[in-house]
């Protein structure tokens, strides 16, 4: 009897196994579908990566990495993910703060030296908390057009954050310091500053030894403050409006910094995305501080240093990036426990947000 029972149970598990295997199967059918009716075959290539209980992991890639070879892109390939550097910064601004570095509501007269202060308006009203949501007023650096020269004259120059910093001086603030949502990478900028200063180490230190090595996180690295990993590929976008797509490997930029600095890929930005909503390197006080957002023009709310989307779902919660030849989606949904990472050297970042929904319906159906 006792046998009979213990057979029946194996087959029990078996069935379950193979049922499962057999959704995971099916999911990733659907889903490598849509990528491919998506995004041409012999444009610019996107990887997806979505992990969530009900299907598992699945990791595909479609298009090229490199157009003029004609290279498949590979979930493995390195990118710029630009603005989602910003997560990683607030992380550690929230280390700072739970070290007694420094305050939320702290304003940067504060903490920052006085030539800084003395050029920034409102320096002794805008506070920490306001630099990572968007809402100190701080001009952004990147609309100055002596900057855009600047990068243009020497496309490979190597930008300190404290370079940068002066093509802020010279505008006038975006708002009152507080008033709402005002996008500005001056903001990081100055967080990057304050990071080095507090910890008397580089940025790109710091983020390896508090966040990268913790989570396993090799192919993630700060752009020319570290060693360049093979496999990084070019981006691409159409430059003067003629329609042909063209590298931006040789556009001028400040790379390397604490806005948009960061190079990853999704196999990594998936084992940083729950953490960053659950803050797991800050305490409990740190994320709920991190999920209170701001309105944004796109309907989207912005925390400090994370961004909330809701969807039919449930709420959203990570960062996107919208920069020349590269673009990208990070997320974690809480509700259903669900990761989702798409990255693409020249997709457009609008067509990305759209086909995150597209994704979830395969991978969650419909709500």
């Amino acid at each position: 009897m006792k046998k009979s029972a213990s057979i029946l149970i194996i087959v029990i598990i078996l069935a379950l196994l193979l049922g499962g295997c057999q959704v995971e199967r099916q999911t990733y059918a659907e889903l490598e579908q849509l990528m491919e009716t998506t995004f041409a075959a012999d444009g610019p290539g996107v990887a997806l990566l979505v992990d969530t209980p009900a299907s598992g992991e699945h990791i595909i890639a479609t298009g090229l990495s490199d157009l003029a070879r004609g290279r498949d892109i590979q979930s493995k390939n390195h990118l710029r993910i630009g603005d989602i550097t910003k997560t990683f910064v607030s992380t550690l601004v929230f280390q700072l703060i739970e070290e007694g570095h420094l305050g939320l509501d702290d304003t940067l007269d504060q903490h920052f030296a006085p030539d800084i202060v003395a050029n920034i308006p409102n320096a002794d009203q805008i506070t920490i908390r306001q630099l990572l949501n968007m809402s100190s007023g701080i001009a952004d650096y990147r609309s100055n057009p002596d900057f855009i020269a600047a990068i243009t004259a020497d496309p490979v120059a190597k930008w300190q954050p404290e370079d940068v910093l002066p093509y802020a001086y010279d505008l006038p603030p975006l708002q009152a310091p507080g008033a709402g949502y005002a996008y500005s990478n001056t903001n990081y900028i100055l967080l990057h500053i304050l990071i080095e200063e507090k910890f008397d180490e580089l940025l790109a230190k710091e983020m390896r030894d508090r966040i990268l090595d913790i989570l396993e996180m090799p192919d993630t690295y700060l752009e020319i403050a570290e060693d360049l990993p093979v496999g990084y590929i070019p981006g691409y976008a159409d430059l003067d409006g003629d329609g042909t797509l063209e590298s931006t490997l040789g556009l001028g930029d400040a790379r390397g910094l604490g806005d948009v600095g960061l190079i990853s890929n999704v196999l990594d930005l998936a084992e940083f995305a729950p953490a960053l909503y659950a803050r797991s390197f800050t305490g409990e006080n740190g994320r709920s501080e991190s999920l209170v957002t701001l309105p944004m023009p796109s309907g989207d709310g912005y925390g400090l240093g994370i961004m909330r989307r809701d969807s039919p779902w449930g709420p959203m919660w990570g960062h996107d990036n919208a920069q020349p030849g590269f673009s990208g989606q990070m997320w974690y949904l809480p509700d259903h426990e669900t990761t989702l990472i798409l990255l693409s050297n020249g997709v457009p970042n609008e067509r990305l947000a759209d086909f995150v929904n597209e994704v979830l319906t395969v991978v969650l159906g419909s709500e």
